[in-house]
């Protein structure tokens, strides 16, 4: 078959299933087609089998001793090694409810038994071809984002060092002829310098740490329940948000609660809970609200809505009116772009949106830009349900 070649490695695949025979002709059938197999008879000793390792594809039974089929997706998709490791269910169940409940677990696709040879091996090579799509893909993006790097970091770390580089040196050889105005001038335009340029690094060192974090990963992994309602009211209501507005759209301290350079953010939110680390959800609402208001028209409100969803998850979104954003530069939505630059000045990378998309990732959330036109812009972000809302389902 086309994914076993010869001359390649053969694709490793675990079986796990508690029926000695099932599990034997499920092995035997792979085997005979070139592929390498491991096999388990329950959940708990597929899981550590699958850690220790690392196959290319797991097909695994729903009902188990020790750790069901469902169980073992859970601690699959916690774990850091398997988080996107396609996982292919073995069900003798026919009905909706199984087979959605094994999908909300996070599984890739099912298999109703009894199945025949062909679906078995048709199920398997689909998700090998798709899995090595996803890879290629991830491997492009990280290509075009490091070109993208090598490209625009000069001129953005350049930028506020030429101006801190000048001063100092104004302020070395000829303060004297200065006045204590221009010289209390001078010290605050290289500190606002200083500042923009620790600003760039630390953004540049989130983008780096997230880049290189896949879905699923550390702290987003085994974090708790999020309340969504709360955790937007208490970053909108946050000093550090405000501060952060000033530094980025260069405004001074707003007079007037609730307003930020000129803009209302104006929250309407159903309660819900989902999956998300509470430090990564304060970054990715941060970096879109801040986007939002920098590209919005004067005196335009920002928008925050949120909505449970029938699965347990729950679905934000970020509205603001004002610049459109081309479509190019949402289908290539990374780190340092920025859209229509040339018309824009303000000083940036066009982080905010890559830094959003890799921390949503790591908690198994999804970003995408829904509306582009200005009329409003939408960002949209669907978080996965909390194993309570899984629950509840079920």
């Amino acid at each position: 078959m086309s994914e076993v070649s010869s001359g390649a490695r053969a694709p490793l695949v675990l079986v796990v299933d508690d029926s000695a025979s099932i599990r034997q002709l499920t092995v035997t059938v792979l085997r005979r087609e070139g592929f390498q197999v491991l096999e388990a008879a329950d959940g708990r000793e597929g899981l550590d089998t699958a850690l220790r390792e690392q196959p290319d594809v797991i097909l695994c039974d729903i009902h188990m001793p020790v750790l069901d089929g469902w169980g073992f997706v859970r601690e699959a998709r916690n774990s850091e090694a398997l988080g996107t490791t396609p996982v292919l269910m073995l069900t003798s169940d026919n009905d909706r409810l199984s087979v959605r409940r094994a999908m909300a677990a996070g599984a890739d696709d099912y298999l109703t038994k009894p199945w025949t040879q062909a679906e078995l091996l048709s199920a398997v090579a689909s998700l090998l071809s798709k899995d090595k799509r996803h890879k290629a893909d991830a491997e492009r993006a990280q290509d075009q984002l490091r070109s993208a790097v090598l490209a625009t970091i000069p001129h953005e770390l350049r930028t506020p060092m030429v101006n801190i580089l000048g001063g100092s040196e104004l302020l070395l050889h000829r303060r004297d002829k200065f006045s204590p105005e221009r010289i209390q001038g001078l010290l605050e335009d290289v500190h606002r310098s200083a500042q923009a340029l620790a600003r760039t690094i630390s953004r540049m060192m989130d983008w780096a740490e997230l880049s290189a974090a896949p879905a699923h990963s550390g702290e987003a992994a085994t974090s708790k329940p999020l309340d969504i309602q709360s955790a937007v009211r208490e970053l909108v209501d946050s000093t550090a948000f405000a501060k952060e507005v000033q530094a980025v759209l260069k405004v001074p301290p707003e007079a007037t609660p609730g307003m930020f350079a000129g803009h209302a953010v104006q929250c309407r939110m159903e309660p819900g809970m989902a999956l998300c680390w509470g430090p990564d959800f304060q970054k990715i609402l941060m970096e879109l609200l801040v986007n939002a208001l920098r590209f919005s028209k004067p005196q335009r409100p920002v928008g925050v809505t949120g909505k449970s969803l029938p699965n347990g998850g729950y679905q934000l979104e970020i509205a603001n009116l004002g610049v459109a954003m081309p479509e190019k530069f949402i289908a290539q939505i990374g780190a340092l772009s920025q859209a229509n630059r040339e018309l824009h000045e303000q000083q940036g990378m066009g982080l905010g949106l890559a830094i959003s998309q890799l921390a949503a990732r790591r908690n198994g959330a999804s970003l995408q830009v829904t509306r582009f036109d200005g009329m409003p812009t939408v960002v949209r972000l669907t978080f996965l349900p909390s194993r309570i809302e899984q629950e509840k389902l079920f």
